[in-house]
C-alpha cells in the first residue's frame, strides 16, 4: 500500500481546521517561557535551567529543560509525551518526559542531574523535558525524516 497515499498536506489540514504546529529549530534557554499542553488544560512554565546530562534508570538524555518549580507548573505522572509549546503558541519546543517522585538518586521515576564533574544533583518534584530543535535538521523539504542529512545530529544517526 502506498504510504502516500494517505498523506495530508499542511494546506490540506489547515483548511480543514488543524492547526499545525513548527518544530523550533533554535535550543531552550534558561529563563524561557514555556506552555505545556496537556489534556483539558495548559499549564504555564518556564525553562529554569537546561540540564547537561539527565540520567534516570539506564537513561541519560542531553540538554534536557528543567521547570522552574511553581504551582502554574504542577506536572503529575501521565503527563508524559505533553507538547510543550514557545510563547507564539504554535511552535514545539520540547515534549514533557519525566519528573523526580520520591526523590530517590537516578533510578526509574527519579531522574538526576549529572554536570561535567560527574557529581549528581536531585530533588524531589524536578521536572523535565526534552529538547526538539535537533529534529529539524534531519527532515527532508517533505518532512520525511533522513538521519543520512548532513547535518543531523540525532544519536545512532548514519554517518558517510
Amino acid at each position: 500500500m502506498d504510504r502516500g497515499h494517505h498523506r495530508r498536506h499542511r494546506g490540506q489540514l489547515e483548511s480543514e481546521g488543524a492547526k499545525v504546529l513548527e518544530l523550533a529549530s533554535e535550543p531552550v534557554r534558561a529563563g524561557d517561557p514555556l506552555t505545556m499542553l496537556v489534556p483539558y488544560t495548559r499549564l504555564e512554565c518556564s525553562a529554569e535551567a537546561v540540564v547537561p546530562h539527565l540520567r534516570e534508570g539506564g537513561y541519560e538524555q542531553d540538554d534536557a529543560i528543567r521547570y522552574a518549580s511553581d504551582e502554574a507548573c504542577g506536572v503529575q505522572p501521565g503527563m508524559s509525551g505533553s507538547t510543550l509549546l514557545a510563547p507564539d503558541g504554535s511552535t514545539v519546543v520540547g515534549v514533557h518526559n519525566t519528573h523526580n517522585r520520591n526523590g530517590g538518586e537516578c533510578t526509574d521515576n527519579n531522574p538526576c542531574e549529572v554536570d561535567g564533574d560527574g557529581d549528581l544533583a536531585f530533588e524531589q518534584g524536578r521536572a523535565y523535558g526534552q529538547q526538539v530543535h535537533m529534529i529539524t535538521n534531519c527532515l527532508t523539504a517533505g518532512s520525511e525524516l533522513d538521519l543520512v542529512q548532513p547535518d543531523c545530529t540525532l544519536t545512532g544517526a548514519a554517518r558517510s
